[in-house]
């Protein structure tokens, strides 16, 4: 069976190429930001009652992880 040939970049804006795995990661992360949110709002999941975790907690968790995943990549791509 060939590798199935199609183009990496999903659309061009400009001169800047967006490419399919960038939407994976971006999807990825909003998913994972929206499920994470849920879980800590549904108060039955929590023992006393109250999430491990406030709203803006998360926001900042979800920032400091994007920034992980960008600069580990790119430090993973440099030095292997």
């Amino acid at each position: 069976m060939p590798f199935p040939e199609f183009d990496p970049v999903l659309i061009h804006l400009g001169p800047l190429p967006i490419r399919w795995y960038a939407l994976a990661y971006v999807a990825g992360i909003v998913l994972g930001w929206w499920y994470a949110s849920r879980l800590a709002k549904t108060e039955r999941l929590w023992a006393p009652g109250k999430p491990p975790v406030t709203g803006p907690q998360l926001d900042d968790l979800v920032l400091w992880i994007t920034l992980g995943v960008i600069l580990g990549g790119r430090f993973g791509y440099a030095l292997f």
